[in-house]
């Protein structure tokens, strides 16, 4: 403050800065003037007067010169209406109960109403509304009765000023709605006509107060959504409870239809050829009612019982011996059998053969084996031999220590035909190469089918040796039968599949 009056003199003086003198007693005035303005507001808030001043509850003390109340209220921000109630206490202090707004609805009729009651039932007393017996109060969204406290509203502060200190703000108005009850008849199905009273809008609204249940399938009059009048009739038609199985699923339904078949009609539900219905179609409807269908079909099915063919072998002389060829690949037999069947629900319940016959008849499979001999030639060590035929055995070797025969025994060392066993003497077996058979086997040379043993089956033949020259052997080999081959009648011209280790070739 001494700042802005050294401002103002410097500039009485023409901008010419003040002298530090004259600084110093420009602020002492300035100073002087501030205490006096302090000393003078402590004077007269002194000389207020203290009151203590309740506002719903609230308790505060203001000091004021004002002895109105009314007038001090609304200094301080409060408004006083005619439906308030101000007292002045022993004390002289000020109470205030406000009336709190009231947003009250009855008979399509609205206003906002101020009150201090504190009950719906003192609010309705106090302004002269009489309820009947089925008429009903809502407090908001809610149902509520004569009884029910009226909920407490807050006001709203604002302050405006360092004295008045603001004012309040009313509340929202409380919704209250008064729904008055109306009479209608109800009459539902074969029962005797009654008569009800209810505060619901719509004719759905007041069945389901008075917890009248209606069905899909019922006939309502008029329309659920229709708006109700007082003293009007709501005529309900009942149906009936069914239930429906068909194709898998069950259907829990009500119709107004007098028989099985009008009901399955209505329902959309195809009976056709020999579907069985359960009640039969004409029978009358009663309630709960199961109402059984169940789909029947019939087919014409067959059946094919297939024969195996036989493989059989046949001699071809225009082929070379070990040769093979698949003449006819075989044919199987058919045998068929028509059926008609009769299913229910997809299940075969039923089938009666019509007809059997053959229809393919099985042909053989037939392999050709040649039979046809031609000499060959084969180079050896040896010098070239002539053959006519080779076979693939499995070879082995013994000598007489090692046949199994006691050197006591009249026969040791001796073979099949008598000759004593050396190298050279082959033991085969005679179904498969005759007896006294020459033969090649590369590796052991010349030899002839001279011997036989328990052992030696098929493929299988054991090359002989002395005890003082033996090898052993133990691998496959090919045997080459020399020529001339035997008479027709002795040779095997399919060969044995035994024994059946693995070739391994050196």
């Amino acid at each position: 403050m001494a700042t802005i009056a050294s401002a103002k003199v410097r500039r009485r003086l023409g901008g010419k800065p003040l002298s530090p003198s004259l600084r110093v007693f420009v602020a002492g005035i300035a100073f002087l003037v501030l205490a006096l303005c302090l000393v003078a507001a402590r004077v007269y808030y002194a000389g207020l007067t203290p009151v203590r001043v309740v506002v719903d509850g609230v308790e505060r003390t203001v000091r004021t010169e004002e002895n109105d109340g009314p007038r001090l209220l609304a200094r301080l921000g409060y408004e006083v209406r005619p439906e308030d109630r101000m007292t002045v206490s022993a004390d002289g202090g000020i109470v205030l109960e406000r009336a709190r707004p009231v947003h009250l609805l009855q008979s399509n009729q609205s206003g906002i109403l101020w009150t201090r009651a504190e009950t719906v039932g003192a609010l309705l007393a106090e302004q002269n509304i009489a309820l009947q017996p089925h008429d009903r109060i809502e407090l908001g969204e809610n149902m509520v009765t004569a009884e029910t406290v009226l909920p407490t509203t807050a006001w709203v502060r604002r302050r405006s000023g360092l004295l008045v200190g603001g004012r309040d703000d009313a509340p929202p108005p409380i919704d209250l709605r008064i729904r008055r009850a109306v009479p209608f008849v109800l009459v539902d199905g074969d029962a005797v006509p009654a008569k009800q009273m209810t505060t619901a809008p719509t004719v759905g609204a007041a069945l389901a107060a008075a917890e009248v249940p209606v069905f899909q399938g019922d006939t309502v009059f008029p329309a659920l959504g229709s708006r109700l009048q007082p003293g009007q009739h709501i005529v309900i038609s009942r149906s009936t409870p069914i239930r429906v199985s068909a194709d898998g699923k069950t259907l829990a339904t009500r119709t107004q239809r007098a028989s099985v078949g009008d009901a399955l009609a209505e329902l959309g539900v195809m009976v056709a050829g020999l579907d069985l219905v359960f009640p039969p179609l004409d029978t009358p409807l009663r309630p709960h009612v199961e109402i059984k269908i169940t789909r029947v079909h019939e087919d014409v099915v067959y059946e094919e019982q297939h024969t195996p063919f036989q493989t059989v072998v046949s001699a071809d002389d225009s082929m070379a011996i070990d040769t093979q060829r698949v003449a006819n690949p075989g044919v199987e037999g058919v045998h068929r059998k028509r059926f008609r069947m009769r299913s229910e629900d997809g299940v075969e319940v039923a089938r009666e053969l019509e007809d059997d016959w053959m229809a393919a008849e099985p042909q053989n499979r037939v392999i050709a084996y040649g039979r046809k001999i031609e000499p060959k030639t084969l180079e050896t060590p040896e010098g070239p031999i002539t053959y006519w035929r080779k076979i693939r055995a499995y070879t082995t070797s013994y000598s007489p220590a090692r046949s199994g025969t006691p050197r006591s025994a009249a026969w040791y060392g001796r073979t099949r035909i008598g000759l004593p066993l050396e190298k050279g003497i082959v033991a085969v077996d005679p179904s498969l190469i005759p007896l006294r058979s020459q033969m090649y086997i590369p590796g052991y040379g010349i030899g002839v089918a001279g011997d036989t043993g328990g052992g030696v089956q098929g493929k299988f033949i054991d090359l002989g040796f002395d005890d003082a020259g033996y090898q052993s052997w133990h691998w496959w080999s090919d045997i080459y039968l020399l020529w001339p081959p035997p008479p027709s009648y002795t040779i095997p011209y399919t060969l044995p599949n035994y024994p059946r280790f693995p070739d391994r070739r050196r």
